[in-house]
């Protein structure tokens, strides 16, 4: 029999000690075994890891395979790969979408945004019954609801109109039933293939759109109501660049036939004078336009001032600012004189207080009145 001391003697025999060099090199074997075994790992991984295509624009695609971790080869409308969109981070576009507030207890049916595409803006009907629109582009968002029961479309499109207006917008064009807004003519020209609002066979619908100006951006919203649905498709453009007039000639039309005047944006002064900026051609043409299409329609051009300075001076150059539209609708445009006249408030007439920028910026300007 071995005693414990032959035993432990035999084992050190059999098996020696590692030495520190030893520990050290089969240690480093080790980690460099890992590190090519993670490696195959990884490029295992990125082999069978999904790849969602998505659209450029198309946020909820990007958002929903972001949440899932799945890389995101974004493509055009083609089908050809393209860039990630800038300062998206590879994901969606930055920044939330304008949203108008749904009807109290609508409920969402369908929910799409795009980052940027084009979209036909219904703000009219052509003599011929179909629809007149002219195409806006940003971003998109459409925005399906069903209806609460045992509410009116006249309900729900005032609530909406109220919604509008308290967000800043001025309405460009509201209607109700087939007749009125027209869309019934052209199969190509009617509601679902020009704004993408299926309204049905019924006739009890109500429009309204509106537009303005929201931060730096100008948005464009379509509201559509029928008994049972309510399309809302809202269009943010690009950030408005200076010296670019705010108005066009189906705004102004709308809001004379509702109000009897309106604010005439994109008029520009050298400070202090009457001379008119070569910016403000833009809003010149479109109060032509608006008249060419109206040839009964008279107006008188109402200039105002804020409320600093000399109120006798203030009142001259009100009135000689509104001689020098009209005498440009006249000499550059054609349009006969007996349909304008001309008128100074001075700072007779403001919308705002004076004590403050906005509110005397408000009050700095030109006004159209229906006669």
């Amino acid at each position: 029999m071995f005693g414990k001391n032959s035993l432990l003697l035999l084992f050190l025999a059999t098996f020696p000690l590692a030495t520190p060099a030893q520990d050290f090199g089969d240690s480093l074997k080790r980690t460099v075994k890992r590190a090519a075994e993670s490696e195959v790992r990884h490029a295992a991984d990125r082999e069978t890891r999904r790849v969602t295509r998505c659209v450029l624009g198309d946020e909820r695609c990007a958002r929903e395979a972001d949440a899932r971790g799945e890389d995101i080869q974004y493509v055009d409308r083609s089908g050809r790969a393209v860039a990630a969109p800038a300062g998206a981070g590879g994901r969606t576009a930055p920044g939330a979408a304008f949203r108008v507030e749904p009807y109290a207890g609508s409920t969402v049916r369908e929910d799409d945004t795009l980052a940027f595409d084009a979209y036909d803006f219904v703000v009219g009907k052509e003599s011929n019954g179909d629809l007149r629109a002219r195409t806006v582009e940003g971003r998109v968002t459409r925005t399906l609801y069903n209806n609460p029961s045992g509410r009116s479309t006249l309900e729900i499109a005032r609530n909406y109109e109220q919604a509008l207006r308290g967000r800043g917008l001025r309405l460009v064009h509201q209607c109700a039933g087939r007749e009125a807004c027209g869309g019934t003519g052209n199969r190509e020209a009617n509601w679902n293939n020009v704004a993408g609002m299926n309204i049905g066979v019924g006739g009890d619908f109500r429009y309204v759109a509106a537009e303005g100006v929201v931060g730096n951006r100008q948005v464009s919203v379509a509201v559509m109501v029928n008994k049972q649905r309510t399309w809302v498709t809202v269009v943010e453009g690009a950030a408005m660049q200076t010296g670019q007039a705010g108005v066009n000639a189906d705004a102004l039309a709308a809001e004379l036939a509702e109000g009897g005047k309106v604010r005439l944006d994109g008029i520009y002064f050298d400070t202090g004078k009457a001379t008119l900026k070569a910016e403000s051609r833009a809003a010149l043409v479109e109060v032509a336009e608006l008249m060419r299409r109206d040839p009964s329609l008279k107006l008188e051009i109402v200039g105002h001032t804020d409320g600093v300075g000399d109120a006798t001076v203030n009142l001259r150059l009100s009135e000689s600012r509104a001689l020098a539209v009209r005498a440009a609708l006249v000499i550059d445009h054609g349009i006969a004189d007996r349909r304008l006249k001309a008128r100074g408030a001075g700072e007779a007439e403001p919308v705002a207080p004076n004590d403050s920028e906005a509110g005397r910026a408000l009050n700095r300007r030109v006004e159209l009145v229906k006669q």
